[in-house]
């Protein structure tokens, strides 16, 4: 993956996300609510971040773009792939992500601004390492016109 930098958010701190960590066997997750589909995978990633290192201590300093694409209408293999492209990011790039901004998120195709920054060990404390997030008790549900998530990662 390569990486091509855009400018900068001004270095601004990510707003924490509302979330429930759920403990699954030997390995981690979260649940989370959200009014759209949007927001529903922009707060998926900002907790999955949020559970490496305090996304308060984080910066918007690196901004770039990501493309996900999946099957149409798999919604299951869509975060997957985003959780994932955003982890093999900070694991190959040494980068901790703070913001999420899913622009579009139909027919199989994810757009999103991701920001963040270099891990600085002097200010951040990496909390879990998290290896990949996976199908196993995977949720992405709309119930009354919210969307409900859930995702188990491998630790």
């Amino acid at each position: 993956c390569r990486i091509a930098w855009h400018g900068s958010l001004g270095g601004r701190m990510a707003e924490r996300p509302t979330y429930t960590e759920i403990e699954h066997t030997a390995d981690v997750g979260i649940e989370l609510t959200a009014a759209d589909l949007a927001s529903a995978f922009g707060l998926a990633a900002a907790a999955t971040f949020d559970m490496i290192c305090d996304l308060d201590a984080v910066g918007a300093v690196r901004v770039f773009p990501v493309r996900i694409e999946a099957r149409p209408n798999d919604l299951e293999n869509l975060m997957v792939r985003w959780l994932g492209e955003l982890l093999y990011i900070h694991e190959s790039e040494r980068l901790l992500l703070s913001r999420f901004d899913v622009t579009r998120v139909s027919e199989g195709v994810l757009e999103a601004t991701v920001a963040g920054e270099r891990i600085d060990p002097e200010r951040h404390t990496v909390k879990v390492e998290l290896k990949a997030a996976t199908y196993h008790d995977l949720r992405i549900e709309e119930i009354d016109g919210v969307f409900h998530v859930r995702v188990i990662f491998d630790t």
